[in-house]
Parts: C-alpha cells; structure tokens; sequence
C-alpha cells in the first residue's frame, strides 16, 4: 500500500482487497477459503428527510471461491426512505411513532470484479458498467467521495459526500474473532476505518415506474423492494429528491471473515451542524472492536473520546420478533459508557427497519443485514457533571447483522 493511500492517522483512501491474501499456494483448501472469505465494503449514509438511507458498495469474494455457496463481485445498494415522515423530538418519547409505511426502497445490483476498474484515476475510485448498470466512484483522499450510479430502468443517483475537518477516526483493526474459522486456522481479521463520522452530504435520486416494476412490494421475498408508498408517488409523478448540507457518515471497511458467523450491530448518529457525532461499533466475539467514538467540538477546537469494551455497556431495552428477518431485533438500544472522567449516556429508538436480503447461494441466504433508521438522544458529561455536548432527537442510522437459522428457499 502506497503513502498516498493513507493519510496521517491511519485512513485509508485506496483498494485493499487484492492484497489481504498473501501470494503463495492458492489451491489449498485453506488458501481457497481466505480468498472466499475476502470483504471490503464502502459505506456513504445520508440522513436527509429527503433521503434517509445508504449507498453501499462490498466487494466479497473477489476470486470467485466457492461459487455455489458464496457470492462473488462488486455489490452495489441503494437504499433508504424517500421523503421520510417527521422524526420523533426524542427517542424516550412515550409515543414515538413507527414509521409503519414509509416511501421505502431498496436496490440492488452485482458486478462481477473482472468488470470493475479499481484505483486506476485515484486511491478509493471505482468505475463498472454492463447492459442495466454503470457506476463511477471518485475519491479524493480518504474522506471525500462524487459518486454516480445510474441504471437503465429509471434510477440516477449523485452524491458528494465531504467528511468535516479533524473528525476522522483512526482505523481500528482486531483479530480476536473466536473459533477455527476466525483468527485460529482460517486467520481471520477485519479493520474498522471511519474517517467521516460526521460529513456534509449534497446530492439527488431520480426514480424511473421501469425500474420499480419488477421489484418487489415487500422485503423478504426479493433482494430488491419498493413499498406500496413509494410507487403511489413515483406514479404521480413525485420521483425525484435532492438533499443540501445534509449529515452524513462514511466507513471503510475490510478483512478475511466468515461473515455469516461475524455479524455486527452498530449505530451513528452525526450532527453536521454543530460538528458531533457518535458511533457505536460492535463485532460478534471481538473486543477489540467493540468500542464507542465520540466527536464534539469544544472551544473551539475537535474532540474525540473512544469508549473501549471494557468501559461500554450496551442493552436492548425493548426488542421485537421481526416476522421477515426471522430473529428478534432491538427497537430500543441503551448504552452507558465512563472512561478518563468522561461519561456518555445514549438511547436509540430504531423506527424503520429495511432489511438487505440475499436468496442465492447458502451464504448469504442464512446472513441478515438489517439498515436501521430512528433517533438517538445522547450526553457527554465531565467529572463534574457539566454537559460537554449533546443531542435530542438526533437522526440516526446503523445496521443489525447475523446468522440465520430461517432463510427462504432459493428460486
């Protein structure tokens, strides 16, 4: 990796992916697995009330392992709520209202990696295109990105996503995954790095009656969806929503797991304008990257506190059983954290689940991941008691994440 693809604190701009598997052997079964347990995601969320949502871009199992249990190329997502109802003032409001039938959405779309131009303009660009779909990424440095993806059938998104100044978090790396298939045989490790917590996002979405016709009315039975009210507004001519100045937030992630024995349960909650944000990371069986990121400014000047496993206690609160997903998600998240006389107390009420389902291979048939839009109310408080910052009625967004015992059958 050149310096260019890393800045001063450890962001990485460029590709990782083809250098997580070390050149040797590559027809042992261990060597196969490596190469089919091969993850590196881009995460750009918005949380506009004109676009609560993610794009989305992994890259797993680029060399084609294993094709008749795992997936293998560059998949691109776009999902979220378009023209989102008003959020609750908080999230201990005692009537805060689901947002039962939003205008939801969730697409989905798979290049094959010998498709894909990875890091040939800059480190982090990426450029595919086929017969339904082109996308160009272009990056410019670790926490600015343009994005375009644009499909045949009626979908053009743009976004420009700009990470605020002395936010960026530094990359975090753990391998204390448990079990044959984690650090022990398989070597397993992943690298959380984050240097937009907190961003500006600008942006637009066009949505074409095309593109909607073959998906799905519901989650769960189709990878892809669009609810009943959101094709009642397209219909009526109502399809294009645009975003200025919105808060946003941007991960880059990546490693060699098995991902559906590694989930995750995680949360942001960025305020652009006032220059704070937290993130909640949490990776089933690690410590190392169960931890919570802080960012507020101060007189003046950034500050960061990180909340390690051992100072970190998150409950759900209240959960439900959720009939598609097929395992019981929280509704309300509560987490308490203390460390260098700092204490950080933090409620999550999640209101929108949408569910990112795949039915194809095993793999991903029995693996969840569920975007999860709602509010959080937080307060960092000193030894003193004094509140150093805070937030009511915060947007937010995140992302439940696990194996499955109940999946649908393939087509």
């Amino acid at each position: 990796m050149t310096a260019s693809m890393i800045d001063a604190i450890g962001n990485t701009a460029g590709w990782t992916w083809p250098g997580l598997v070390n050149t040797g052997p590559r027809s042992t079964p261990r060597a196969a697995l490596r190469w089919a347990s091969v993850i590196e995601w881009r995460y750009y969320a918005v949380l506009s009330s004109a676009f609560h949502g993610v794009v989305g871009l992994a890259v797993v199992n680029p060399r084609q392992r294993f094709s008749t249990l795992a997936e293998s190329g560059l998949l691109v997502i776009v999902a979220g709520v378009l023209g989102r109802p008003p959020l609750p003032a908080s999230a201990t409001a005692p009537q805060a209202p689901p947002l039962t039938s939003p205008a939801a959405f969730c697409w989905m779309h798979l290049f094959p990696t010998d498709a894909c131009s990875f890091d040939a303009t800059a480190p982090g660009s990426v450029t595919a295109g086929d017969a339904e779909c082109c996308i160009a990424v272009a990056h410019d440095g670790p926490a600015a990105a343009d994005i375009e993806i644009e499909a045949g059938a009626g979908l053009l998104l743009r976004l420009s996503h700009v990470g605020l100044a002395g936010t960026a978090l530094p990359a975090t790396r753990g391998r204390d995954f448990p079990g044959p298939l984690g650090s022990g045989w398989l070597g397993a490790h992943w690298t959380v790095d984050c240097p937009s917590p907190v961003a500006v996002a600008d942006g637009s979405l066009a949505l074409g009656g095309k593109l909607l016709e073959p998906l799905a009315t519901r989650p769960g039975s189709e990878p892809g969806y669009a609810t009943p009210a959101l094709r009642e507004r397209v219909a009526a001519g109502d399809n294009h929503w645009t975003w200025q100045g919105a808060a946003g937030y941007y991960e880059h992630s990546f490693g060699i797991r098995a991902l559906p024995l590694h989930g995750w349960d995680f949360l942001f909650a960025p305020d652009a304008e006032r220059h704070q944000s937290v993130v909640l990371q949490t990776y089933r069986g690690s410590r190392a990257l169960r931890y919570l990121d802080v960012c507020w400014q101060q007189a003046g000047e950034h500050r960061h506190q990180r909340f390690d496993a051992a100072s970190l206690d998150l409950t759900w609160r209240e959960s439900v059983q959720d009939p598609v997903l097929g395992v019981r998600r929280p509704v309300v998240r509560q987490v308490e954290a203390a460390a260098d006389g700092l204490r950080l107390q933090l409620t999550n009420r999640v209101l929108h689940r949408i569910p990112l389902l795949r039915r194809g291979q095993w793999a991903v048939r029995h693996f969840f991941i569920s975007e999860e839009i709602g509010v959080a109310d937080w307060t960092l408080t000193d030894s003193r008691g004094t509140v150093l910052a805070s937030a009511r009625g915060q947007p937010c967004g995140g992302e439940l994440a696990h194996f499955r015992w109940r999946a649908p059958r393939p087509r």
